[in-house]
């Protein structure tokens, strides 16, 4: 028998044998399960990250997962009522979404279901279907990018971070600016006006560079020196809606670290608001929100412009000096009219007295459309992001009345946020993941005040934010990308060229600005100096 005839037996003889197999078992021991005939398991499949029951954007990047389930293969379709499947064959539990198929698939079923199928294979070659997973598909798209600061979990020392931006379409994640390029110093407070990512401002502390602000302006860029006789250094901030004046608070910052329990607590000696304005380069204020007897921080404007929001607390002077103050600071919610063609102040008035409630008030974040206040709320001090109490709570305008939305909150710290351009999507960040590093997690706000189960931001592997130590602070929604080039924001931060920030003659030299420290007699166990 030549070798021919016996390759061509042997070749019959497995084609036969797999033929057999195929046969008396179906789509059990395939490649493929058979739809059809394949046994069902009740139970819905556990995936990481937890992207099951909530609402997604039509335009988000692809939500890859990783299956808690113990198989030999896993198979995986996600459909909707119109377009094609999407069906992958993986031997590892690591699910990638292929991006085009993924985004026609969303952009064709919005206002619908999407449903991922998860089939399993034992070792025996059988295949098992779990119970489908059912996301919805908003009918309203997210802003195109977000922007946020990266940096490891660290407090008052610093080595490497940076400002990025991420297109939420897909996986890319670029940097802004990055502190390595600029004496390592420390870069943070990033803010766009109206979502526009050609005005842009950030501040720089310390480093070769000095403490000054960065200003993006219209393809121009600037480093303005904001201190003056009045104040030194601004921080916290907010664009006026006309994108000529900005609002800050100036703050003189102390922190106190614990050796046991919770590691740190962050207060403010002194604050105060100011206005900045871009066109004149001017500083102003007003006595009524730079008082000595109160504290005001984290200004916030109206989407109309008339009403500035900010937190206030008492000045550190009614405390006591024989015990720390810390944990008796609480911040209310406030608001003065202003008119931006006269530059006149109103009246300030309460809008939430949390400190009659026993907590405390930080990060008012206006909804688009003003009827709605998204804030932070715990039991002491306006730094919500060290305090494991701390929670989103949503407040309405026109009656003031306000609830804590059980979906968005965990038992863990929720922080800083920002709604979508369209009002349609809340960004915050959240320790929920460990307790250590904050990351980004969005939630859909629909037409009833009502938030979606939030979702984590997707990666390209979906164990990425698992695998690294890092923190995302101040989350904050673009309608683009930030075209301004690194290479020319670094030029503009060591340039000797500084603007110099002119007070206006109306205000004085601020008077009772404590800067010193208060010898308190410290009563948090092992409180430090």
């Amino acid at each position: 028998m030549s070798n021919y005839m016996l390759r061509s037996k042997i070749l019959i003889i497995l084609l036969f044998v797999y033929i057999a197999v195929v046969t008396l078992c179906p789509g059990c021991k395939s490649r493929k399960p058979n739809f059809e005939n394949c046994p069902s398991i009740k139970k819905q499949p556990s995936i990481s990250p937890d992207y099951t029951n909530t609402t997604l954007p039509p335009n988000i990047a692809p939500t890859n997962f990783i299956i808690k389930e113990t198989a030999s293969a896993y198979f995986v379709r996600i459909s909707s009522e119109e377009g094609e499947d999407i069906d992958i064959h993986s031997r590892s539990a690591d699910i990638r979404i292929p991006v085009k198929p993924w985004e026609k698939l969303l952009n064709r079923n919005r206002s619908k279901s999407l449903l991922i199928t998860i089939f399993i294979r034992n070792k025996e070659g059988k295949w098992s279907r779990l119970a489908p997973i059912e996301n919805f598909i908003a009918p309203e798209e997210i802003d195109s990018h977000l922007v946020y600061r990266l940096m490891k979990p660290l407090y008052q020392y610093w080595d490497k971070l940076g400002i990025y931006q991420r297109d939420l379409s897909g996986y890319d994640e670029r940097p802004i600016v990055l502190n390595t390029a600029m004496g390592k110093n420390c870069v943070n407070c990033h803010s766009f006006h109206n979502y526009n990512p050609d005005r842009m401002i950030f501040h720089m502390r310390a480093g070769a560079v000095g403490t000054s602000m960065i200003l993006a302006y219209d393809n121009e860029t600037y480093k303005v020196d904001t201190s003056t006789s009045f104040n030194h250094a601004t921080s916290y901030r907010s664009w006026h809606p006309n994108g000529q004046i900005i609002a800050f608070a100036f703050n003189t910052v102390k922190q106190i670290f614990h050796a046991v329990g919770k590691n740190l607590d962050v207060y403010d000696r002194a604050s105060d608001l100011l206005l900045y304005n871009v066109k004149t380069n001017t500083i102003t204020t007003s006595p009524k929100i730079s008082t000595s007897e109160r504290m005001e921080t984290y200004p916030e404007w109206s989407p109309d412009g008339r009403y500035l929001y900010f937190c206030s607390s008492p000045a550190l002077d009614i405390y006591d000096t024989d015990e720390h103050p810390l944990k008796k600071m609480r911040y209310d919610l406030m608001r003065i009219s202003y008119d931006v063609q006269t530059d006149s102040w109103g009246e300030i008035e309460p809008v939430l007295l949390a400190s009659k409630l026993g907590l405390s008030v930080a990060h008012p974040k206006l909804s688009p459309d003003g009827k709605y206040i998204l804030f932070c709320m715990s039991e002491y001090t306006y730094f919500p992001l060290y305090m494991p109490d701390s929670d989103l709570y949503l407040l309405d305008t026109e009656t003031l009345e306000f609830h804590k939305p059980e979906k968005i909150n965990s038992d863990r710290a929720e922080s800083y946020h920002c709604w979508s351009s369209n009002g349609r999507w809340v960004v915050f960040s959240s320790k929920r993941q460990d307790g250590l590093c904050t990351h980004p997690y969005f939630s859909y706000f629909d037409s009833n005040g009502s938030f979606s189960k939030p979702f984590l931001l997707p990666q390209k592997d979906p164990e990425y934010q698992q695998s690294r130590v890092i923190v995302y602070n101040i989350p904050e929604f673009v309608k683009g990308p930030v075209t301004i080039r690194p290479q020319r924001l670094i030029k503009t931060a060591w340039s000797e060229q500084i603007v110099k920030a002119k007070l206006d003659p109306k205000v004085g030299t601020k008077q009772g600005d404590q800067t010193e420290e208060t010898p308190y007699k410290s009563t948090l166990p092992n409180a430090g100096p």
